[in-house]
Parts: structure tokens; C-alpha cells; sequence
């Protein structure tokens, strides 16, 4: 099986068994299942065949046979590639990689997660100690499988279809990523005219009031800083460590690069330390309705006319897109989110003051005020 399938970001499983077992029509109708209920389902077919995706004489097939290292096709609903072996690595990895999940029909032999299908007679297409094998899909007979049935392996008829369905989605949403965060606190902070991560409300630096926040929801957080900031005024931190950006200059789009390169297993959760507004509710709406199998979560305004990048989730299968996006100098979180399929949740309209920035001396004096007053006794 192909080394990239090692590091995807995707969950997937793989479905093995002699040819005629069922594992095409199981799989149509999981994708079916999936589909209704709002997944986006990748399918990957191995092939030990040669295989054939076009026709004789038509453009496409003429110019493949001339030489041509890919050929593409699309038309205003579908577009189509064949490629070289030697493409495979990348174009497979970017359009996959955007499904919530994989199914894989073959590769009985990988490592991976798999499923495995009995033969009429009950006969298994591997050895019973193969890696990977997470369930056994049987006609009726499984005597030949019992020592694996016996170890705990789930068993299902092949016509169980919900009860597969519902085994296989758990096995996707179950393979949730760890959640840590980040206080990005390394701002020019020029119209401030100071460092913004010493601002503080009724005595305590919106700094602190983050990371205490953050740690309600998250395994370990950071913060994450440019390297040349003094940050002595915040005084230590017990358990926190500073992340220096690897990436100067890029804003908060370099500092999450940073987060997710040294933490490429980790999900993060991220916000800034000039949103005084923003309560623990607001982090506590967004990780309910976060869902793993995306790029992320994230608040959305009203009509989605905008994103909320600094109070969201980012999944490790968004470091790709991050970093094709700094290869660009798209340094906008907003506009990378905006190409990608993200759970997006909608922000009220009475909460919209709460995702406001301080940027100045004069609005750091008014919500200061307003913070002031939320804190007097009623």
C-alpha cells in the first residue's frame, strides 16, 4: 500500500475480500447512508488491474496516449483526471484529503483499518493475525473465522446494512484528534502604541483570562508569540509554554503554521488576547458543534458574509491548506476558511460585540468601562 496513506489527515478504512463477496454493493450503499445524513464520502477502488477511464479516439484518450503526464477533463458539474503513477501522491492526497471520510475498496494486505469480508464457505481473504482488522462481514457462515470472532472482532451480515453503517461512522467520529490551544499574544500592537497581552480588565491581562479559559477545554495550551517580544510584564504562567513563530511576519496565519508543524496530530483550538468580550460560552458553543471529520469549526456572521478565525478549531488536516496558502502569501485565516469545507456555526446577533477587537488606546478605555460594569454586583 501506497507510504502516504501513513500520514493522511482523513480517517479511512479499508474494505477486503475475494472478488464477488459484496464489498462494491456494501459500499454504494454506506456512501448512500453517508450522504443522507450530510457526509462528504471520498471513494478509493485499488485496482491490481490495469484499469481504463476512457474511450478510444476521444481527445482526452489520444492526448494520454501521446504522452501527456495528466489529463484532465471537467464540464460544469464534473471534472475528471487520469494521471501518471508518479502524480498520484499529490493529486490524490489534495482532493481526498477535502471528503470528511474514506472508504477503500481493496488493500487487503496494508496495516490499516480494515474490514474483511468472508467468503461463502466463511473462508478469510487474510491471515486471522493481520493487522488492522477492526470488523468481519460474513454470508451466514463465519466457522472458519471463530478465533477471531472469539478475540472480541464485531461480526455482521452483509445485509446489516445499518448496523455497519452505524459501526463505521463511530469508527470515523471516534477517531478524534486531541484539542489544544493557543493564545495568540505576538501583535505589533501599533495603533495601541503598547503590547497588547498586558491589557487587563477588573486586575487580571485578558492573557491569563484566555489561557485559564482555554484550559477548560483543552488537553494543554500555549501561547503564541514573534520572537522578539518582551514579555516580562506578564509575569509566569505555571504550565504554560511560549511558541515562538517559525514563520516571522506572517501574522496569526505563521503562528498556527507553527502550532500545527511541531503538533501535526494536535487540533487547535485558538483565539487572541484583544477580545475581552469573548466568554467562556462562546468557546464552549464551538467545541459542542465541532466536527473532527472537517478542516475545522468556526463562527460564521449573519448571510456567512464573514468568519470568526480567532475563536475556532483547526484540524490537522488544515496544515496542508495552510501552508499552500503561505506559499501564496494569502496570509487572511478568513479567506483560507472560505475555500474549504468547514462546520461552520452561526453567531446570534445580539452576540456580534462580542468578537470585537481592540485595536486603541480609546477602545481599550471603553470596554475596559464595559467590562467594569459587567463585573459590579447587580
Amino acid at each position: 500500500m501506497e507510504s502516504y496513506w501513513e500520514h493522511f489527515k482523513t480517517p479511512f478504512i479499508c474494505f477486503a475480500g475475494f472478488s464477488g463477496v459484496g464489498k462494491t454493493t456494501l459500499i454504494e450503499r454506506l456512501i448512500q447512508r453517508f450522504n443522507e445524513d450530510d457526509f462528504s464520502v471520498g471513494y478509493y477502488k485499488h485496482d491490481s488491474h490495469r484499469f481504463t477511464m476512457d474511450r478510444e479516439g476521444k481527445d482526452t484518450e489520444r492526448c494520454a496516449r501521446a504522452g501527456a503526464g495528466i489529463v484532465a477533463i471537467n464540464d460544469p458539474r464534473h471534472f475528471g483526471l487520469v494521471a501518471d503513477d508518479s502524480f498520484k501522491k499529490r493529486t490524490v492526497a489534495h482532493a481526498l484529503e477535502q471528503c470528511d471520510c474514506i472508504l477503500i475498496e481493496g488493500y487487503k494486505k496494508s496495516p490499516f483499518n480494515k474490514i474483511v469480508f468472508l467468503d461463502a464457505e466463511g473462508k478469510l481473504p487474510i491471515p486471522e493475525n493481520s493487522k488492522g482488522i477492526k470488523a468481519v462481514i460474513h454470508q451466514g457462515e463465519f466457522a472458519k473465522a471463530a478465533s477471531l470472532l472469539d478475540d472480541g472482532v464485531p461480526k455482521f451480515h452483509r445485509d446489516e446494512v445499518d448496523a455497519i453503517y452505524q459501526f463505521v461512522r463511530s469508527h470515523f467520529t471516534n477517531c478524534i484528534s486531541p484539542l489544544y490551544g493557543a493564545v495568540f499574544v505576538g501583535g505589533k500592537s501599533r495603533r495601541m502604541g503598547s503590547p497588547k497581552f498586558q491589557l487587563s480588565y477588573n486586575g487580571q491581562s485578558e492573557t491569563e483570562r484566555m489561557v485559564a479559559v482555554l484550559k477548560t477545554f483543552c488537553e494543554n495550551v500555549v501561547l503564541s508569540s514573534r520572537a522578539d517580544l518582551d514579555m516580562g510584564a506578564l509575569g509566569d504562567l505555571p504550565g504554560v509554554e511560549r511558541v515562538n513563530d517559525d514563520h516571522a511576519g506572517l501574522g496569526p496565519v505563521g503562528g498556527l503554521a507553527t502550532l500545527m508543524g511541531r503538533f501535526p496530530n494536535k487540533a487547535w483550538l485558538i483565539t487572541a488576547c484583544d477580545t475581552p468580550f469573548l466568554s467562556e460560552n462562546s468557546f464552549q458553543n464551538i467545541v459542542d458543534q465541532r466536527d473532527p471529520l472537517r478542516y475545522g469549526t468556526c463562527y460564521t456572521q449573519k448571510g456567512k458574509l464573514g468568519y470568526e478565525p480567532m475563536c475556532a478549531i483547526y484540524e490537522p488536516k488544515f496544515i496542508r491548506p495552510l501552508f499552500d496558502a503561505m506559499s501564496i502569501r494569502e496570509l487572511s485565516l478568513s479567506r483560507i476558511i472560505s475555500d474549504l469545507p468547514f462546520k461552520l456555526a452561526g453567531v446570534r446577533e445580539e452576540d456580534r460585540q462580542n468578537f470585537m477587537n481592540v485595536n486603541t488606546p480609546e477602545e481599550y478605555k471603553i470596554a475596559r468601562a464595559k467590562r467594569e460594569r459587567e463585573n459590579q454586583p447587580q
